[in-house]
Parts: C-alpha cells; structure tokens; sequence
C-alpha cells in the first residue's frame, strides 16, 4: 500500500502545473523540476491546449485569454487617454474649446485604467481557477 501511494504521489508530483515568474514572464511550469510548459499570455502559447486534459480548466483558461486581452487593451488606451489628455491640459496658454476635452480624456483614461485593472483581476482569477481544476482532475485521475 505505501509503494502505491509513493507512485501516485510521484506521479501528480511529476504532471501538477503552476505559475512562477521569471524576468516579467509568467511560465507555467509542470512538476517539482519546474519544466517549462510555456509563457502565459505570449503569442503561440495554447493555454487552453496545455489543460486539455481537464474540461473545467479549459474553460477557465478560455476566460482568461479573453479577459486577458480586453483588460490590456483597454488598460493601454486609457494609460495613453490619461497621459495624452493630462499633457495637453497642462499646457500654458489653451482655450476652453482644448481644455475641456482634454481633461475628459483624463477622467475617461482614468476611468478605463480602473476599469482594465478590474477586468485583468478577474482574468488572473481564471487563471488560478484554471491551474486548480487542471490539477484537481488530474489527483483524481491518478487514483
């Protein structure tokens, strides 16, 4: 009984996935050994493919793709609304007809900021959610 228990733990200890980060990287790495799976979010990399094994974690690792991107996106063109939008209202000399829309462009920068940080949230909340169903199906798999 314990030589079978050593093997099924070796053997979710070998296929179990995690995230660590390596130089502004988020690899997903399988096993003690820390194997690279790939780099989460880089182009070429399937996620979804890497958790195939696991329907739950597919489905978490799809809303993370998708929030991912969206909280990117959106979170640039409001860092770029916001910087744009604050330099040209702090110029000396502008009328109103320039002011006015330059200060909107701040507070709708800001806004889009808080709302991509939201939305990037819950994408790294898929994220986990996706690792943990991955390896939760897979201990039981291995029983």
């Amino acid at each position: 009984m314990q030589g079978q228990e050593t093997s099924e733990q070796t053997e979710y200890d070998a296929r179990a996935l995690r995230v660590e980060n390596s130089w502004g990287k988020r690899l997903l790495v399988r096993g003690r050994e820390g194997t690279v799976v790939g780099s989460i979010g880089s182009r070429g990399f399937d996620l979804p493919a890497a958790l195939a094994s696991s329907p739950d974690a597919v489905r978490e690792a799809r809303a993370f793709n998708r929030d991912s991107e969206k909280g990117w996106t959106i979170l640039s063109v409001g860092v770029l609304a916001w910087g744009v939008g604050g330099g040209v209202a702090r110029m000396d000399n502008i009328d109103l007809v320039v002011a006015i829309p330059a200060w909107t462009a701040v507070a709708a920068g800001t806004a889009m900021m808080f709302y991509g940080g939201v939305t990037l949230n819950k994408a790294f909340t898929a994220l986990s959610r996706s690792i943990w169903w991955y390896n939760r199906d897979l201990a039981r798999s291995s029983q």
